[in-house]
């Protein structure tokens, strides 16, 4: 990582004064890197093996040497680019699949639009899990798995219901619930006095 880190060079020279510009430019980059590809991390967590490390230190700089521009490039017209041709072609796919029912329509400038104004009704939500035990290896047992989640009720995922009355919601009567309210009445964006004392309850199954 060091020898990596010491390739990575914005601004070339000697001097003192050039030195201590490269230093302040790739400070974050940097801090990023070792951070990111620390022994703990490699070793535990990532798993990498010698030539598999050998080939992400390689990437790296071949990425941050493409990732350099020349001094008075101009950079707004190349990131309008970058953004509006993508975005332009996943507009013309969409009316390939227009009429297609298998295929997600929700691309290209409605798409970016749920994501720059962080919609909370998506048009088409997706989700991204991570499975574990057999079902990670095995295709068949991973489609099993999408066609069980695919329709999902509360009632599949609570393990337990109740009712409370709690005539102090800030002061819950459940002791092992009170970090929890303490943490939601930090900021509260309403009167805690006109909600009602009546609680229900709903503990998931975390299995």
């Amino acid at each position: 990582v060091k020898d990596l880190l010491k390739k990575c060079v914005i601004v070339a020279g000697e001097d003192r004064l050039s030195k201590q510009a490269n230093e302040n430019a790739t400070l974050l980059f940097q801090c990023l890197v070792r951070s990111t590809l620390c022994t703990k991390f490699v070793s535990e967590d990532y798993r990498l093996s010698t030539e598999a490390f050998e080939w992400l230190i390689g990437e790296i700089e071949t990425r941050f040497q493409q990732a350099q521009v020349n001094p008075g490039e101009m950079v707004g017209a190349l990131a309008a680019q970058s953004l509006g041709e993508p975005a332009t072609q996943m507009t013309l796919n969409t009316f390939h699949f227009a009429g297609v029912s298998s295929k997600n329509v929700t691309l290209g400038v409605p798409r970016l639009k749920e994501i720059i104004n962080i919609s909370k009704k998506p048009k088409a939500p997706s989700l991204t899990v991570f499975l574990t035990g057999g079902a990670a290896r095995d295709a068949e047992k991973a489609k099993n798995v999408l066609c069980r989640l695919e329709h999902t009720t509360l009632r599949k995922v609570t393990a337990n219901t109740a009712i409370y009355y709690d005539p102090d919601p800030q002061n819950t009567v459940i002791a092992e619930d009170q970090e929890f309210v303490n943490v939601y009445y930090e900021m509260p964006d309403f009167d805690p006095t006109k909600i009602s004392p009546w609680l229900l309850r709903i503990e998931l199954d975390r299995k």
